[in-house]
């Protein structure tokens, strides 16, 4: 494997990274808030946060010129683990501690 599709699947996987702990805290925060507030945060978060990875995405694949098919298949694969892992974590909170938002 050359460098540049080992550095373009760093920038993949730790854009991928950040998305998710961005949404992790968000979400953890929002669930201490009313559910008017929570929905607001975490669906409000997600349309800036799907709006500041593709504008990382198209910097990084256009300005610095990472290696398309590693940064794809990298940020691809790390979005549907994260994401499935992330929900399977709120899910169990949800139903093992009843950590719910509060009622508006």
């Amino acid at each position: 494997m050359s460098p540049d599709t080992i550095s373009s699947i760093l920038w993949g996987s730790g854009l991928c990274i950040a998305n998710m702990v961005s949404a992790y805290l968000i979400a953890r925060w929002a669930f201490q808030k009313s559910l008017r507030t929570f929905l607001r945060w975490v669906l409000g978060g997600m349309i800036v946060r799907l709006l500041l990875t593709s504008t990382a995405a198209l910097y990084l694949l256009t300005a610095i010129k990472v290696e398309p098919t590693g940064f794809a298949l990298s940020f691809a694969l790390g979005v549907a683990v994260l994401l499935t892992v992330e929900v399977w974590d709120f899910h169990r909170r949800y139903e093992t501690f009843r950590l719910r938002p509060l009622p508006a």
